[in-house]
């Protein structure tokens, strides 16, 4: 089925039991935020420009026998997702790449990314001919990369940038790399949906993650 338009996504920190990490050491480095869930909306981030989600199947492979074409064997893919965002909050981008702080408004720049760093994300689109039909894009951990950045001199135009991540995804055991999640079918649950995306560390529901004004915690 086709999509229309990006609305929002979410984002969390995911721990080694596979659950969602709260509190200052989550995605929004607050001592008080129980959900561990960053939205990443209009409002937070001056909204999504785009979600490129590619490699989610691997290629085809002819097998021959007997002379003729009898089998495809199907490799698997190496899920990614490259989010674009007019403008995450610094603290919280920094976070989902897993740089270290320095305690002097700095982070490190070290030449790798953060493998022990992993980034869950659910995004959400509508159906083509319907936008009141949410469409659903969720995978369960990933680790997130920004190769470069470019900065350039305002001259009659501004030269604005955008917040370009790479997710490199990770299968999460025997339940693949994500889901996919159509709100229309009968059995479509969206707090479900979020825990399964989201892990609670406690085991809270978190269908409407609230979104905390980022803090200078440490992570």
């Amino acid at each position: 089925m086709a999509t229309l338009g990006i609305g929002r996504a979410w984002v969390a920190r995911i721990g080694d039991d596979g659950k969602v990490i709260t509190g200052v050491n989550g995605i929004n480095g607050d001592a008080s935020d129980t959900s561990g869930v960053f939205m990443i909306d209009q409002s937070s981030s001056m909204g999504i420009a785009s979600a490129n989600m590619t490699n989610l199947q691997g290629a085809l492979s002819d097998i021959y026998g007997s002379n003729k074409l009898v089998y495809k064997s199907a490799a698997k893919g190496n899920a990614q997702t490259v989010l674009t965002v007019n403008h995450v909050p610094a603290e919280v981008k920094q976070r989902m790449l897993g740089a270290a702080p320095d305690s002097r408004g700095g982070f490190t720049i070290n030449g790798k990314a953060n493998s022990n760093n992993r980034i869950a994300l659910l995004v959400e689109s509508a159906d083509a001919f319907d936008d009141q039909e949410a469409v659903y894009f969720g995978f369960f951990q990933g680790i997130v990369t920004e190769a470069s950045e470019n900065v350039a001199t305002n001259d009659a135009s501004e030269k604005r940038t955008q917040d370009v991540l790479t997710f490199g995804h990770l299968e999460r055991g025997d339940d693949g790399f994500g889901k996919r999640y159509f709100s229309w079918l009968p059995n479509f649950d969206k707090q479900k949906m979020f825990n399964d995306i989201f892990p609670s560390a406690t085991g809270t529901a978190v269908s409407a993650p609230s979104t905390p004004a980022p803090t200078s915690s440490s992570n």
